[in-house]
C-alpha cells in the first residue's frame, strides 16, 4: 500500500487529501456553514472561505444524534459528531481527468442517525471502477427535520440540495462530470432520493436516481409535522418556535430526539399507522421546499419526477424492528395485534402469503411480510408502475446460513453488496458474522456492484425496465435472475389497499 497527499482547489479554498493505491480521497470539505449558533434552524448558507490548505485527510463529523443507533455501528455509525457537520467527502480515480460519472450518496438512518463519512460508506470501490463518489452529511433529528413553519421546513433536505449544488460547481475539479450525476441512498437516504425528485431546488442537479428500501410518499402534511413539534416543545418546556428552540443545548435536543422516537414507536402497539413509518422525522409536503411528493408528481407525469430511476427492496425489511420490539413473549401478541389493526391484515392477505412462493404461515412472519409490503415493497412497485420514464426494479433475497429462518434478508443487508465491500462487514465481529455468515457470496456482491456502476455510467443497470406488461424484476440471490412479476400473488392481494400517502 502506497500513500501520499494531494491538493485540489475548490470554490471556498484548497483541500489536501490522501492518495492511496492510486485512488484520491478528500474528506471533511464544507459545502455549507455550521448550522448552529446564528445559523440554527435556518436554511444552509455558504461556508466561510479559508486561506491556506484545509486538512481533508480525516472524516468530517456527523450531525449530533442519539448514540448507539443503526446497523453495525462500527461500520455505518458516525466517526464522530459535531457542529461543523455540513461537510462531504470525495473519492475519485484521478482529479486530473475529465468527464467521469458521479455518484452522490445520501446516508440512511431515519433522518435521526447515520453519517455519510462512516467507514461502511467508503467510495473506494466505485472510484476503482471509474466513478467519482461523493458522500454527504446533513442535519438530523430535531435540528434537521422539526417543522417550525415556512422557511424552516425540511432543513435536512435543504442541506442535501446545497450539497448537490456544491457538486455542480466543484466536481470538475475532482474529475467528475456535473451533467452525469446520480444520487443514491438506502432507507432514509432512499426517502431523500424520492424527495429530491420532487424538490424544486434540486431540479437540474442530478440526472439519475437510485432508491434502495425507501418509500416514494413517506412525507407528512403540516398538521402531522406540527403534532411532533408540539410534543418536542412540551418536553423541552419551550415555545414551538425557532425563538423558543434556538438556544436549547445540543445535548438536550439530542435527548429529546431520542424520547420522541420512543414515544412515536410505541404507537405500533395500538395500531397507529403513523408509527409504522418508524420515524417521526419526515419531509413535510405542501411546503416551500417540497410542494408535493415524488409519488404524486409521477402520477401526473411531471418531467422532474421522470428521470431514470433504479429502485427496489430487500425481502424482510421489517424483520429486525419487529424482532426487537416483539422479543418479549408477553409483548409479541400485542405487537402482532397492533400490526393487524394498523396495516389491515385480513384473511385475504394471510391467504396470499400462505399460497405464495414462501408459504408463510407463522403469525410473526405474516406480520413481518405485511409490514415490509405496506412500508416498502408495495409503495415501490406502485411508484414504478405510475412512472412514464424508465424504471428498473430489483428485490434482494439472499440471507446467510447463520440467520434464523424467520430473520431473513433484513433491512440494510444489501449495503455491503452494493459497494462490493463484504470484508468490512464480515470483520465487524459477531454482528457482522450473524448478518453475512461464514462465506457470503462474492459473486453476488460483484454483480450488484456492477449494476450500480453501469447505471451511473449509462443509465441502464443491465436488465429490462419494469412495466405493467411483464413487471420485470431482478432478483439478487445466490443465483441472481430476472423474474417476471416477482411479487405476483402478494402484489395482487394488495391492489386497492391504502398505503401511506398513496
Amino acid at each position: 500500500m502506497t500513500t501520499s497527499t494531494s491538493l485540489v482547489r475548490t470554490e471556498f479554498g484548497t483541500v489536501q487529501g490522501i492518495t492511496r493505491d492510486g485512488l484520491y480521497l478528500f474528506r471533511n470539505i464544507p459545502y455549507a456553514a455550521p448550522p448552529f449558533g446564528r445559523n440554527r434552524f435556518r436554511p444552509p448558507v455558504p461556508p466561510e472561505p479559508w486561506d491556506g490548505v484545509r486538512d481533508g485527510t480525516r472524516p468530517g463529523p456527523a450531525a449530533p444524534q442519539p448514540a448507539g443507533q443503526g446497523l453495525l455501528g462500527t461500520v455505518y455509525g458516525p466517526p464522530g459528531v459535531g457542529e461543523d457537520c455540513l461537510t462531504l467527502e470525495v473519492c475519485t480515480p484521478d482529479p486530473s481527468t475529465v468527464g467521469l460519472p458521479v455518484l452522490v450518496h445520501i446516508h440512511g438512518g431515519g433522518f435521526f442517525s447515520g453519517a455519510g463519512s462512516a467507514p461502511g460508506y467508503s467510495g473506494q470501490n466505485f472510484a476503482r471502477h471509474g466513478i467519482v463518489h461523493v458522500g454527504i452529511n446533513y442535519r438530523l433529528g430535531i435540528d434537521g427535520f422539526l417543522y417550525l413553519g415556512d422557511g424552516t421546513d425540511n432543513l435536512g433536505l435543504r442541506d442535501q440540495s446545497a450539497a448537490l449544488e456544491w457538486v455542480q460547481r466543484n466536481i470538475t475539479a475532482f474529475g467528475g462530470d456535473p451533467g452525469r450525476v446520480t444520487i443514491f441512498g438506502q432507507s432514509g437516504g432512499a426517502v431523500s432520493v424520492f424527495d429530491h425528485l420532487a424538490m424544486p431546488a434540486s431540479r437540474g442537479l442530478f440526472s439519475r436516481a437510485i432508491a434502495q428500501s425507501g418509500h416514494p410518499a413517506s412525507t407528512v402534511d403540516a398538521d402531522e409535522a406540527l403534532r411532533i413539534t408540539r410534543q418536542v416543545a412540551r418536553r423541552l418546556r419551550v415555545a414551538p418556535t425557532v425563538e423558543g428552540l434556538r438556544d436549547i443545548s445540543i445535548p438536550r435536543t439530542v435527548a429529546a430526539t431520542q424520547a420522541t422516537l420512543a414515544r412515536f414507536g410505541a404507537g405500533i402497539l395500538t395500531g397507529d399507522r403513523r408509527a409504522l413509518l418508524l420515524s417521526p422525522f419526515r419531509g413535510v409536503h405542501e411546503t416551500e421546499s417540497l410542494p408535493s411528493s415524488a409519488w404524486r408528481l409521477a402520477k401526473i407525469g411531471s418531467v422532474q419526477a421522470n428521470l431514470p430511476v433504479l429502485t427496489g427492496t430487500v425481502r424482510n425489511e421489517a424483520v429486525e424492528i419487529l424482532t426487537m420490539i416483539g422479543s418479549s413473549p408477553w409483548l409479541a401478541p400485542f405487537v402482532r395485534r397492533g400490526l393487524r389493526s394498523g396495516i389491515g391484515i385480513d384473511r385475504a392477505l394471510r391467504n396470499a402469503y400462505r399460497s405464495g412462493p414462501r408459504h408463510i404461515t407463522n403469525p410473526s412472519a405474516v406480520a413481518e411480510a405485511a409490514w415490509t409490503d405496506w412500508g416498502f415493497r408495495m409503495p415501490t412497485l406502485r411508484y414504478a408502475t405510475a412512472r412514464t420514464a424508465p424504471t428498473w426494479v430489483y428485490e434482494f433475497r439472499w440471507q446467510a446460513e447463520t440467520r434464523p429462518p424467520l430473520r431473513g434478508a433484513s433491512h440494510g443487508i444489501d449495503l455491503p453488496f452494493v459497494r462490493d465491500d463484504l470484508e468490512r462487514v464480515a470483520a465487524a465481529g459477531d454482528a457482522g458474522h450473524e448478518l453475512l455468515g461464514s462465506h457470503p457470496p462474492v459473486e453476488l456482491a460483484t454483480a450488484m456492484h456492477a449494476a450500480w456502476v453501469r447505471f451511473a455510467q449509462t443509465g441502464d443497470p443491465g436488465w429490462a425496465p419494469y412495466t405493467t406488461d411483464d413487471r420485470t424484476t431482478m432478483v439478487f440471490d445466490s443465483r441472481s435472475e430476472v423474474v417476471a412479476d416477482a411479487a405476483g400473488l402478494e402484489r395482487r392481494a394488495w391492489e386497492g389497499r391504502a398505503l401511506h400517502g398513496m
